[in-house]
């Protein structure tokens, strides 16, 4: 053959086998293009992603929630504030507490921790009578020169009945034991008084509303 015709064929060979290298690497330039673009739409997708996340943690904290006990806890308005008539024993006719005794137990009250209370105290209702003198409880060895009827309007329901009874007995043992009705301040008790304590009765049970049964 003819070395001018080999040169050719060999040329031809050479020729396609370049055309056949580039179109490898022009496809292998081609398919890492197609990941880099892949990779953007993924980058892409987390950044949608990222903002669903930010709406739904925006969710979470406007969520409802249950309040905690604590701020359950809420202060009553009447802590501290009493409705008290104070009886006083004429002098030479002191009280001795077993005489007190059966007339109060006549009247449903019980006696416990060296003081009576209403039978009807149970939650903070009814009222208590204490012994104005110190200690402050009844002694079977000390006659009683003054004592207290005293009703704590905390927690208190049905205040403007338990007040009627409180009053009731107060006018029912002066009279009984000839001792005097006195107000808080240690004053004979007037009539403009005892309207000023069903005032504020009245009050309490209506700030209660429906809860004053």
């Amino acid at each position: 053959m003819n070395p001018i015709y080999q040169y050719i064929i060999y040329g031809l060979v050479i020729f396609v086998l370049l055309g056949i290298l580039g179109y490898k690497i022009y496809r292998v330039y081609q398919e890492r293009g197609a990941i880099k673009f892949s990779k953007d739409l993924g980058e892409s997708f987390k950044f949608t992603k990222k903002d669903k996340e930010e709406v739904s943690d925006d969710e979470e904290i406007n969520e409802i929630r249950v309040p905690k006990q604590a701020e359950l806890n809420l202060s009553d308005e009447n802590d501290g504030k009493f409705i008290v008539i104070h009886l006083s024993a004429n002098v030479g006719k002191l009280l001795e507490l077993e005489i007190l005794q059966q007339k109060l137990f006549a009247n449903d009250l019980v006696f416990k921790n060296g003081y009576f209370e209403s039978s009807d105290t149970s939650f903070h209702k009814g009222f208590r009578i204490l012994n104005t003198e110190e200690p402050g409880t009844f002694l079977d060895s000390k006659p009683i020169k003054m004592m207290s009827i005293v009703l704590h309007l905390r927690g208190q329901r049905n205040v403007s009945s338990t007040f009627d009874k409180m009053l009731k007995l107060a006018r029912n043992i002066a009279q009984t034991f000839d001792m005097k009705l006195l107000d808080e301040n240690f004053n004979s008790i007037s009539d403009q008084t005892i309207g000023s304590y069903k005032n504020l009765a009245n009050d309490v049970d209506l700030r209660a509303g429906p809860y004053a049964n």
